[in-house]
């Protein structure tokens, strides 16, 4: 009995733990012994009839629980916490399979049940986080319950013991009503020990005198108290210990606090005003007075830590100084450093200096593909290229992801183009960028002083307007009051459109997808917005805008809101629907939640996957190859038909894409324009019809607008269409009233026979 009690810990007097009391280890004792028992006398049970019956698949399960149980009953003290969650996540895993491998729904949800206790259990050994997240994780079970949901289908096994239902239905019953009974009932006793230890010193403290009441002598913190003479009276163990104090309450022995502490002043009565230094640490005095009494009690505490933070931040502070002209990631000058030796310029009546910021136009791409830390390696490199030339450009420093200022001379006014032009062949030299050649293009934005600034930081301002303004096309951009006010115009632009975006205020037009005979078979989303303010916005201004701003991700919210919103009118008025295109951008795609948010609204408007089709252009597919086409493929197998929009622009690859699970390839109009009057450009796109053909990828004509367009590529074998010739986009109203007079056929010179069918078969 002693060793039971002893292996249980069923006693609170000695803790045997130097954090964890019995009581918590007793607990999970108690439940891991007795589902132990339970395990091992149901391995035994079972073991004839498994055999008999080939199950033996049961025997490994009930060994395999039975010796969790019996290594976690071991290893349960010294690592305590670990078993818990363990034992937890045991009591999951039995559940599951119990689930698995029971092909009797109604056994099954009483396994499901055995969950329910894992809050029960972790509120008793770990604490309520834990005991919150598996009241959570119930919901799980309850679902399945709730649902008749079979798991058993999951492995295909059909076969179980013909006595299982009294197996389950006594492990349950037994596991509740004696593992976890008994766990609780040593919680109770150990709760009720411990509130009759709690009354007991409540009682011996009532009995202490005002002086104990006020001094706490078991305080954690060194206390000492002194009369109004200096003379100390009493100390606890804490300032005992500290200050080797030997005898209480001693007339013989009595010690003088300066004479203990040299350094302490008695007269100065602010606790916060007194830091003393004692041997190798430091102590803050708290002078707490007692009322009614000449004693003052010291409270001694020790601030060596604060002490050396201080110290430490000291000398922090002079690092700081040090680095405030460094950039922290590239280590390079920043621009505080920049602006101060520009100033320095001015300062030595320097007349006139050109700022130039030169700037990546693929640091955005490095940063979405290869993080913020690996582009800059980009913006470093730069750096050491400019500065390791023998005429390198004057005061060099990073100001900016992707940008690097400079500064040249007036001399250089006349030859400044042919300048840039040199520094952008070196900057423009193929970089060694995480182990393979990479070739980038530099811009540059030039700001004069003083003529466009009476300040360096003005100068420097409009020359970080001005780069925003260069391009490929227009590679040095030179500041004036013009491109600063179209600046300000993109700027307030972007938020009329960030108002418009929280307020829904743009509108989703429809065009048609069709087959030559002008039928159609889909409709492209596409957005549209009138502005209060502005009136009709073109896409190709505010598009581009939200791209820049990063307000992407928010208008293809809108959009597919939008989308679904109709689809789920149009389902609830009894109108079929056929597919909806919606285009997809590059930063939506590469956002971590871009599935979880489109699959929550498709369900919000209960609209299944089938019905949107998803229109991804070639450099969201590359942006990050891996995680692209698994992305592809889960939303493929989700049901959504996947197309690559504007193929034909810029160096496009179809054996490329032939890597993804691609259902359709939108061929760009610039493709299409020429197939009339460039026999060359029929063959690269009747080759890559061709192509697509192998690939059982649906080619779809995008822009067509000539009937003779419509000829050849429907003799080159393509079957869908879209452009002018057939439809412009049009609003849901005159959707609605196109259906009703032509049905769903768009032809420009044939009207549509009206049939019931074709007029409740309207797309969004």
């Amino acid at each position: 009995m002693s060793f039971v009690n002893h292996f249980l810990l069923l006693s609170d007097d000695n803790n045997s733990h130097e954090t964890i009391p019995n009581w918590q280890i007793s607990a999970l004792r108690i439940i891991l012994l007795s589902g132990l028992l339970l395990c091992v006398a149901t391995a035994i049970d079972i073991f004839n009839s498994a055999i008999k019956f080939n199950y033996l698949w049961m025997i490994a399960l009930t060994i395999c629980f039975s010796s969790a149980m019996f290594l976690l009953l071991i290893a349960s003290k010294r690592f305590y916490y670990t078993c818990s969650h363990l034992l937890l996540i045991t009591i999951v895993l039995a559940s599951v399979a119990m689930n698995l491998f029971l092909y009797d729904l109604e056994l099954a949800k009483i396994g499901s049940m055995l969950m329910f206790v894992c809050p029960v259990i972790a509120l008793m050994l770990i604490g309520y986080k834990s005991a919150l997240g598996y009241a959570l994780l119930n919901i799980v079970p309850f679902y399945i319950i709730l649902h008749d949901i079979d798991l058993s289908i999951l492995i295909g096994r059909q076969h179980q013991l013909p006595d299982a239902n009294w197996y389950i239905t006594g492990l349950i019953f037994l596991f509740f009503n004696i593992c976890v009974p008994l766990a609780v009932a040593r919680t109770i006793v150990a709760a009720k020990r411990l509130n009759d230890a709690t009354l007991c010193s409540n009682a011996h403290l009532k009995d202490k005198n005002k002086l104990y009441r006020t001094f706490f002598i078991d305080s954690h913190r060194p206390k000492i108290i002194v009369d109004k003479h200096g003379n100390i009276c009493d100390f606890n163990g804490k300032a005992a210990k500290l200050f080797g104090l030997k005898v209480r309450n001693s007339d013989d022995n009595k010690k003088r606090i300066s004479t203990l502490i040299p350094s302490f002043n008695s007269e100065q009565h602010n606790p916060k005003d007194q830091i003393l230094q004692y041997k190798d640490f430091y102590l803050r005095v708290i002078n707490q007075k007692v009322s009614d009494s000449n004693f003052n009690v010291y409270d001694f505490y020790d601030c060596t830590a604060e002490q050396s933070i201080k110290s430490n931040l000291a000398i922090m502070e002079q690092e700081n100084k040090r680095l405030r002209y460094r950039d922290s990631q590239t280590l390079l000058p920043n621009r505080d450093w920049f602006e101060l030796q520009c100033d320095r310029l001015i300062a030595k009546r320097y007349k006139r200096f050109y700022v130039v910021v030169a700037q990546n136009v693929n640091n955005e791409y490095l940063n979405l593909k290869f993080g913020n830390l690996n582009s800059q390696k980009i913006t470093v490199a730069a750096y050491k290229r400019l500065k390791g030339q023998t005429d390198a450009p004057l005061l060099c420093a990073h100001i900016g992801l992707g940008k690097i200022a400079f500064i040249l001379g007036s001399h250089h006014k006349e030859g400044l183009e042919n300048t840039l032009s040199k520094i952008k062949a070196i900057l423009d030299k193929n970089y060694r960028f995480l182990g393979v050649k990479s070739a980038q293009s530099f811009v540059f934005g030039v700001a004069q002083y003083p003529e466009h600034g009476n300040s360096s930081s003005k100068v420097i301002s409009h020359a970080l307007e001005t780069v925003k303004l260069a391009n490929n096309d227009n590679i040095f951009s030179i500041y004036n009051e013009t491109n600063s006010q179209s600046f300000l115009e993109k700027y307030e632009l972007s938020m009329l459109l960030d108002e418009a975006l929280q307020q829904g205020e743009l509108e989703i037009h429809y065009q048609p997808k069709v087959t030559a005979a002008g039928q159609c078979i889909g409709f492209e989303a596409l957005a549209r917005w009138h502005s209060p303010i502005l009136g009709i916005v073109s896409p190709t201004t505010f598009i581009p805008i939200a791209e820049e701003y990063r307000m992407i991700s928010r208008l293809t919210d809108l959009v597919v809101q939008k989308v679904c919103a109709q689809i789920a009118e149009w389902t609830n008025k009894g109108i079929s629907c056929v597919p909806i295109a919606i285009n997809i951008s590059l930063l939506d795609f590469s956002q971590s939640d871009f599935l979880a948010k489109l699959v929550k609204h498709l369900a919000d408007f209960n609209v299944r996957p089938n019905q949107i089709e998803l229109e991804l252009t070639e450099t969201a597919l590359e942006a990050n190859k891996g995680l692209s086409l698994n992305l592809l493929k889960t939303l493929q197998s989700w049901g959504f038909t996947i197309s690559v929009d504007d193929f034909g622009v810029g160096y496009s690859n179809i054996a490329r894409l032939a890597d993804y699970p691609i259902d359709k390839l939108k061929l760009d109009r610039s493709l299409i324009n020429q197939v009339t009057t460039s026999k060359r450009q029929r063959c690269i796109v009747k080759t890559i019809h061709n192509m697509c053909e192998e690939l059982e990828i649906k080619c779809v004509s995008e822009g067509v607008e000539t009937e003779q367009q419509v000829q050849i590529m429907t003799r080159m074998g393509c079957k869908e269409f879209q452009g002018f010739y057939f439809s412009k986009p049009l609003t849901v109203n005159q959707l609605s009233n196109h259906v009703q007079k032509h049905g769903l056929i768009f032809t420009p010179n044939k009207p549509a026979a009206e049939t019931p069918q074709q007029i409740r078969s309207i797309s969004a």
